[in-house]
């Protein structure tokens, strides 16, 4: 093969892969929204999580509100969707190598309890990447147990699932 056709060849290969390789970029989780209780309430309390918030930044999908309802011990959650950092275009600024900012917050009505985190997802060519801040009421986790965790990180490629663990009572 000549090496004018080889050239041809491979740049239309790479073109043909760019588009794949941004969307790859693109680092993206199953959220779920959870409160830990270390003791039974005395009554249920209903939790409200609020996904996104007047700081996001740089994010495709930022997932939805969610309610749900403890009642035991322990830890409960609710599903807030898929959310995704944005690593390109965001309504003409740039997201190429800029640090995302998703905010999850929650509030307990009819209690003093609230309280937020800011999530800033990443990829590094092998893994997706989240770290939260500020993060002393808040954790996140692979799964529905504490953890003790500000960051994880998932195979590429894979949807999570993550779990942000939100301890009422903890200051923010």
């Amino acid at each position: 093969m000549k090496l004018k056709a080889v050239r041809y060849v491979l740049s239309s290969a790479a073109i043909c892969l760019l588009p794949m390789l941004a969307q790859a970029a693109d680092a993206g989780a199953d959220v779920n929204a959870c409160v830990y209780l270390p003791t039974k309430p005395l009554q249920p309390l209903t939790v409200n999580f609020i996904a996104g918030g007047a700081t996001d930044h740089c994010m495709n999908h930022i997932g939805n509100n969610v309610s749900v309802v403890a009642s035991t011990q322990g830890i409960t959650c609710g599903s807030v969707g898929f959310v995704q950092e944005k690593n390109g275009d965001n309504h003409g600024k740039t997201c190429f190598g800029s640090k995302s900012n998703w905010v999850l917050s929650y509030t307990i009505p009819n209690t003093q309890y609230s309280g937020a985190t800011n999530a800033h997802f990443n990829y590094d060519f092998s893994h997706y990447h989240v770290d939260l801040s500020p993060a002393k009421s808040a954790q996140v986790c692979a799964n529905e147990t504490l953890c003790g965790s500000t960051s994880q990180k998932w195979d590429s490629g894979t949807k999570g699932p993550l779990y942000i663990i939100f301890s009422p009572g903890t200051a923010n």
